[in-house]
């Protein structure tokens, strides 16, 4: 299983990348969890501080519960305007917008 400074690493290439629940699991101990934001439609959009003092999004794309997808985000001001963006793309679906959340954008 990766540890958390090589999953960071990878991030610092692919900016996101899914995980297993049981890969989460493994390396969440080397996050803190700063905000959580009910989404309304799906589950919480969380946002962590990493052992690096770097910002992360971690939010769960599929319906089964089994895939996080961990972003890595620039610094404390991205990591507030993608909560921002994300959360308005929510309430655009509550609106019945007819749209989808890319999770891997």
């Amino acid at each position: 299983m990766p540890s958390a400074d090589a999953l960071i690493r990878r991030l610092e290439t692919e900016r996101t990348i899914a995980l297993t629940v049981e890969q989460w699991e493994a390396i969440r101990g080397s996050f803190e969890r700063v905000e959580t934001h009910a989404t309304g439609l799906g589950p919480d959009l969380v946002l962590l501080r990493g052992p690096d003092d770097g910002w992360f999004a971690l939010e769960e794309p599929s319906d089964d519960g089994r895939t996080r997808v961990l972003r890595l985000l620039e610094d404390e001001e991205a990591a507030h305007r993608f909560v921002s963006r994300r959360l308005e793309q929510y309430e655009r679906m509550w609106d019945g917008c007819g749209c989808r959340i890319d999770y891997h954008d």
